[in-house]
């Protein structure tokens, strides 16, 4: 490492934090649409001239990782002809963006002639074209679909703006006076920040601040090492699925194997799906930064943030593949993309850090859009949100309800009610806890919430893009799996589902009096909810979260006047214990099906023990790690009493040949199709 007086290095840093700071409270004062002043869908960074990310603050990381990748493209395509006044801008998913509504703005700053960081301000515009107002849906099937494309260009060159490039962009968004508000407030935003880094390098100078960037950078690269350096080599693999293509009820795999070695870890995702006709796809930058959360987070959760945590990892990402999509792949659903392959990670950190245990990550981000015309402000509308979920648990504490997940900064995901009634046709009736929402456990996640919104004009129509609401998100070590997401339509007393895929809904029609009601779905709990405290049900039931219904059936206690029966909780936690089908694990090839599916081969008499059919979806329960799931082939030749299962199962679920297992059969919400 330089060396570096560390008094300067510290003041360095704190003001380079600080500085993101600054940016963040000019965007918000300054911003034009309520996504980026009210929900803050916005993150802010500095990154250094070779494109590492350098600072951040309370931004959200998967904004912040892909602006830093991304700009690496940009670096490529411009060389040395960067110049002090420029401005570029990009939102190309597949070279290091996210989905087309995440506009990012690269401002250059240089000393002394020379080249010393870049401003960076990605901020989600609520409109950016395409064929549906909000610019993406769940059932879109193409990037032309979703919005203009802008691949790394100069929209401020030496100071003057590129008045052809602004008025063409702008052109082809719906509201674009909001959108060029949102532009403008972010270009000054980084005004903001030249003008802080100026005063420092004049305190300073730009050889001792790049001195400090060197070392903050090398630092934390050592901190990561030596944190890996603990882990025990070897190779480990997960397997998660995403609900489907938008398009297509088929679930889709995510497959990684980690290599751990010495000081360095390896993401292998040979085996995912193929990109798919749909929008469930995203570019390299938005699968890297879900590992880079989790990594992050277990490993080195107290450090600050910059791109020198980066440099131990690498990736083998498949081109073509859904985690890794090439033109003209739709990408809308990146960010529900990225949430699963964050599960897929701490699947993988599950079976060499049991003591830390995390029930998956709230598998969708639930975006969703309700727009039309607006007749007495003679205007369009536009209303997104993407509603709270209940957050995992952890091997020592119940998961936060209603609240956004830990990566994702200081994002909110909702409008505050009583300002968006005063701007846009609508009325929010409800917003309160799903009862019985959550994924229980020793450690139980939080609940999502349900909200009702209201429309008050005809004309109206509903886009919906999330995950989640099929496949339920897992619980570890023997937690159920928790709530899904929902998206239905009050009308006239009768509920409607508006799309035969749930969860990917394009522009369903909405009349005045609809109820738009979303449910938004848990995270995962922790450990077997029959070993939950009594007194920890007993005071979910009394603050309404948790039904004594469901207090008795599944987390096996007795409640009786308002107390727990101790003698029947026993009894009754005894008999639901008796219940679970535990088999024993003989050796048989991994098995998949053409789609990348696993397989679970069962005789007809544990079929018809666990009540599954051919097809139906399964839970291999394990009670130290996270659980692995299949599909059910019921053949004449297997033997009752015990599961085959291949070497790559019994790695993730941490078993071997005798050992038994429990097998229990997963609720999904089957697609109605069309």
């Amino acid at each position: 490492m330089n060396q570096v007086d560390p008094i300067t290095l510290e003041v360095v840093r704190g003001y380079l934090v600080s500085t993101v700071l600054q940016m963040r409270a000019t965007l918000i004062r300054t911003a034009y649409a309520p996504i980026l002043y009210e929900m803050h869908d916005f993150s802010c960074g500095l990154m250094t001239a070779g494109g590492e990310l350098l600072a951040m603050s309370e931004d959200f990381s998967g904004h912040v990782f892909a602006m830093a990748l991304g700009l690496n493209e940009a670096r490529k395509k411009f060389n040395d002809q960067m110049f002090p006044g420029d401005v570029l801008v990009t939102n190309d998913p597949y070279t290091g963006g996210t989905h087309l509504n995440d506009i990012a703005f690269y401002t250059p700053f240089f000393v002394d002639g020379r080249l010393l960081l870049y401003i960076g301000v990605r901020a989600h515009w609520a409109d950016v074209g395409g064929a549906n107002p909000g610019s993406f849906s769940g059932q879109d099937t193409e990037i032309y679909q979703e919005g203009v494309r802008l691949e790394p260009v100069k929209v401020v060159e030496r100071g003057k703006v590129n008045q052809a490039l602004w008025d063409v962009m702008f052109a082809n968004m719906r509201i674009p006076e909001e959108q060029e508000g949102n532009a403008l407030a972010m270009i000054d935003t980084a005004k903001v920040a030249e003008a802080g880094i100026t005063e420092l390098c004049e305190k300073y100078g730009g050889d001792t601040i790049q001195d400090c960037m060197d070392v903050m950078l090398d630092h934390a690269e050592a901190t990561v090492r030596e944190r890996i350096s603990h882990l025990p080599d070897g190779e480990y693999y997960y397997e998660h699925y995403s609900d489907n293509s938008g398009l297509s009820a088929d679930p889709l795999p995510i497959k990684v194997k980690l290599t751990i070695e010495g000081e360095t870890m390896t993401f292998d995702f040979t085996g995912s799906s193929p990109q798919v006709n749909g929008p469930m796809n995203c570019g390299i930058p938005v699968t890297q930064g879900g590992a880079f959360v989790i990594v992050k987070c277990w490993l080195d959760p107290k450090t600050p943030v910059n791109g020198g945590t980066f440099r131990p990892m690498r990736f083998v990402i498949p081109e073509g593949s859904n985690l890794s999509a090439e033109l003209p792949a739709a990408v809308g659903g990146c960010w529900d993309i990225y949430r699963q392959v964050e599960t897929a990670v701490v699947g993988l950190f599950a079976q060499f850090m049991p003591d830390e245990l995390g029930g998956e990550t709230p598998g969708g981000d639930n975006h969703n859009y309700i727009s039309g015309y607006d007749h007495t402000r003679s205007r369009r509308y536009l209303v997104y949100e993407a509603p709270h979920a209940g957050m995992p648990a952890t091997s020592e504490t119940d998961g936060a309800t209603g609240c956004i997940l830990y990566d994702c900064g200081g994002i909110p995901t909702i409008n505050p009610a009583e300002a968006m009634e005063q701007r846009e046709p609508v009325l929010i009736e409800t917003l309160v806890a799903r009862i019985d929402g959550e994924s229980p456990g020793y450690r139980r996640s939080g609940f999502g919430i349900t909200r009702r919104v209201r429309v008050l004009e005809d004309n109206s129509q509903l886009s919906v893009m999330t995950d989640r609401a099929v496949i339920p998100p897992w619980g570890a070590a023997g937690a159920y799996p928790g709530g899904l997401n929902s998206f239905t339509v009050l009308r006239d007393g009768e509920e409607i589902e508006p799309s035969h895929i749930p969860g990917k809904v394009k522009a369903f029609p909405l009349y005045a009096g609809d109820v738009v009601v979303t449910g938004a779905s848990s995270g995962g709990g922790v450990g077997d909810p029959l070993e939950r405290e009594v007194e920890m049900v007993l005071k979910d039931v009394f603050l309404e979260y948790v039904t004594p219904e469901r207090a008795r059936d599944v987390y096996g206690v007795a409640i009786e006047n308002g107390e727990v029966n101790p003698d029947e909780t026993r009894k009754l936690r005894d008999a639901l214990r008796g219940q679970r089908c535990y088999l024993k694990v003989s050796d048989w090839d991994d098995e998949f099906d053409e789609r990348g599916l696993r397989l679970a081969r069962l005789s007809r008499g544990t079929a018809d023990r666990i009540g599954v059919r051919d097809g139906d979806m399964l839970e291999y329960v394990s009670a130290t790690t996270a659980p692995l799931r299949a599909w059910a082939r019921v053949v004449d030749e297997a033997a009752d009493g015990t599961v085959p299962l291949g070497p790559r199962a019994r790695n993730i679920l941490r078993i071997g040949i005798g050992d038994e297992i429990w097998l229990r059969r997963l609720q999904i919400k089957a697609p109605t199709l069309a």
